[in-house]
């Protein structure tokens, strides 16, 4: 029985360098987004430095706000980032560009807005049926 060929990504070597270099430009915004999310996430918070210390008690909500927010984006950045970097290894894998559930090509115009799209149109609407109430 023949063993059935992986499929290879539907772009040209062109389109491959370009959506690398959004990628790759991609990834350097969320770490720069991210560098600023840590600063707000290191404010001193129990460090004992009085000099920070806020007795009012609308000044300690809005802070464990910001602090709370912050952690929420970190978490959104780290999952950008595995996404971006996953993108990047699926076009040195050659892969790049096809759905990882059904493994037709990616509409080019899906990639232009999310680069980094692992499923076409027609399986993300399955999976998000599936997931629905």
């Amino acid at each position: 029985m023949a063993q059935k060929q992986p499929k290879k990504s539907p772009l040209s070597r062109k389109d491959l360098l370009r959506f690398e270099q959004a990628l790759l430009e991609e990834k350097q915004r969320v770490l720069k987004q991210g560098t600023f999310t840590r600063a707000v996430m290191d404010i001193p918070a129990n460090s004992g430095d009085l000099s920070t210390h806020r007795t009012h008690i609308a000044d300690q909500g809005t802070e464990n706000f910001q602090r709370e927010f912050a952690s929420q984006l970190r978490s959104i950045e780290s999952q950008s980032l595995r996404e971006i970097d996953d993108a990047l290894a699926r076009i040195a894998a050659g892969t790049y560009g096809l759905c990882e559930r059904c493994g037709e090509p990616i509409p080019i115009a899906r990639l232009e807005v999310i680069p980094y799209a692992r499923l076409c149109m027609k399986c993300l609407k399955a999976q998000t049926a599936k997931h629905s109430p």
